[in-house]
């Protein structure tokens, strides 16, 4: 199956750099040729826009002030899991990380045996392989076998790890040089505001160096009164209506705690919004503030800035209702979001809840399906058995990693992990993941003395919340060697464990990375290191007090982006 990039052709990513590992296309990249033969366009759907050609560069860019990547948990059941069929094989086996010396492997064992002999988190599970990740679906007869596994087919409650499967869905389904549109429509009854996917949009101008806010309401709203100036112009206030056809099912997930919900830590997902459904200026990553409905909070900056770019040649519009645009309505204005890859990169280095729920529906909409929250964790779940992934026990409530119903084993963490190192884009996938000490939700991170040597070594997606402390990704040793490790800590008791447990989650990985202490002999920078985003804002953290704590579910996360 080739990645949809709607509604017209895709074009082919820029080529992964010649840092990055040597690995074919796998199966669950399912990219194009590079020179694709000629195939019809899909259907227009949504919002979507091809890329355009050559692709943007994308980097992460650092959260602007007031852009707040939204932290929380909760419980509720599970939606959305449907049957899925295995429909495709691999292209080709990637190549293999040669395993650890012997004598390497029982230094690793020993080790990581010993930071968790005292019994202190008991439900734990850890896995280490080579790039591999001996993944069935390979059938590499070569690969080597786990160099260690602790509880790593027992599923546990991820937390924010979870958004991994979510990247691996979006990259297997969606082309990540797509963007998102915005557009405005017109018919006789007035103005239609297109809700296209792109929740990080900014109430003012377009703005091409960021990511939230690279398309903007009032950038939108210039190009609308000029257009309307081409033509006859209104006689009378326009009405604005708005479309938000392009998502549709409820905006609440059933897996999410109603106090979560409540006080900010999630909300309902629309899809249109500005600044990641927060209130531009008034949200911090710490206290997220809510609008009451993001995507009418959205329509109205729109009617604010098309009434500031109107008055001069005096036009007016107001503010009007729902309602689906007809099939005549002309688009007379558009802007479009940062890269689907970019929205990743933000999604995955802010541990952006609201973001990962949108990306979810956005993959499921490039898949065929409707853009519900049901539809995303089927197409999630659909992704990982197409490559082969093993998903026994899996449990989907959502697909960001709030609920405490989701469950997932480190062996599928694993093996996600490892395939998207295996797609010819690696590096540009593993872009997203935060680097130890450097960026995201790790640029914190890392920082006691028997994990400190790590820092740039470690490149990993973190998972936080009261009870749950995780981390998966790839640890680079001195000699090059490169592993991939999950880790996850659950029923750790409540906010005042988080930083002991962050700290043996760290410690692990810097062991993994064979960095507990200083290397012996000096090493040239790692890959990952060079590949470093610059540093992101910090994640959030636990309530400090018994009433914050109050304010959200009593498994809420402190630092789900964290």
């Amino acid at each position: 199956m080739l990645k949809r990039c709607l509604p017209t052709s895709t074009t082919p990513r820029p080529p992964p750099s010649p840092a990055a590992p040597p690995s074919p296309s796998a199966a669950c990249s399912s990219s194009p040729p590079a020179d694709p033969p000629p195939r019809p366009p899909p259907p227009p759907r949504g919002g979507f826009s091809p890329p355009p050609p050559g692709g943007p560069a994308a980097t992460e860019q650092k959260r602007p002030e007031g852009s707040a990547s939204p932290i929380g948990s909760a419980t509720g059941s599970p939606t959305g899991t449907a049957e899925a069929t295995a429909s495709a094989t691999p292209s080709a086996t990637p190549t293999l990380a040669p395993a650890l010396p012997e004598a390497e492997q029982e230094q690793l064992r020993a080790a990581l045996t010993a930071l968790f002999a005292d019994g202190t988190y008991p439900q734990y599970s850890l896995l280490v392989t080579g790039m591999d990740g001996d993944l069935p679906s390979i059938k590499a007869t070569t690969a080597p076998a786990d160099l260690y596994a602790a509880n790593a087919d027992t599923a546990r409650v991820p937390a924010s790890t979870f958004k991994v499967l979510t990247l691996f869905a979006l990259n297997h389904y969606a082309n990540l040089q797509a963007r998102l549109r915005t557009r405005v429509t017109r018919d006789a009854a007035g103005l239609y505001l297109m809700a296209g996917g792109d929740t990080l949009l900014s109430a003012g101008a377009s703005n091409s160096k960021q990511i939230v806010g690279r398309a903007g309401l009032t950038t939108l709203a210039e190009l609308t009164v000029k257009a309307l100036l081409q033509g006859e112009k209104p006689t009378a206030a326009l009405p604005v209506y708005l479309d938000g056809t392009f998502f549709t099912g409820p905006g609440v997930n059933p897996g999410w705690d109603d106090a979560d919900v409540a006080s900010g830590q999630i909300t309902p997902i629309h899809p249109i919004a500005l600044e990641s459904h927060t209130v531009p200026g008034k949200s911090t990553a710490s206290n997220p503030v809510r609008p009451d409905d993001a995507a009418v909070a959205a329509q109205q900056a729109f009617v604010d800035a098309l009434n500031t770019a109107g008055k001069e040649s005096g036009m007016s519009f107001t503010l009007a209702e729902r309602r689906t645009a007809p099939a005549e309505a002309v688009e007379i204005a558009a802007v479009e979001s940062a890269t689907l890859l970019e929205q990743a990169q933000h999604m995955m280095l802010e541990s952006d809840n609201a973001l990962a729920e949108v990306l979810g529906r956005c993959a499921a909409v490039a898949a065929d399906k409707e853009g519900s929250g049901e539809a995303a964790q089927q197409t999630v779940r659909q992704a990982l058995v197409d490559a082969g992934v093993n998903i026994e026990n899996l449990v989907q409530a959502d697909v960001c990693g709030m609920s405490l119903t989701d469950r997932v084993t480190a062996r599928t963490l694993v093996q996600v992990v490892a395939l998207l190192n295996a797609d010819e884009h690696a590096e540009q996938l593993m872009s997203t993941f935060p680097v130890a000490g450097v960026s995201g939700t790790l640029s914190n991170r890392f920082g006691a003395a028997n994990a400190v040597h790590a820092r740039t070594f470690v490149q990993a997606k973190t998972g936080t919340l009261y009870t749950v402390s995780s981390l998966c990704g790839v640890a680079t040793r001195p000699d090059g060697t490169r592993l991939i490790f999950a880790i996850i800590l659950n029923d750790l008791g409540g906010s005042d464990a988080l930083p002991a447990a962050k700290e043996r989650v760290d410690a692990a990985a810097a062991a993994i990375a064979n960095r507990s202490t200083a290397p012996s002999a000096s090493v040239a920078p790692s890959a990952v290191a060079a590949s470093a985003s610059a540093p992101a804002s910090d994640g959030a953290s636990a309530p400090a007090s018994a009433a914050a704590s109050a304010a959200v579910s009593t498994a809420a996360a402190a630092g789900a982006a964290s």
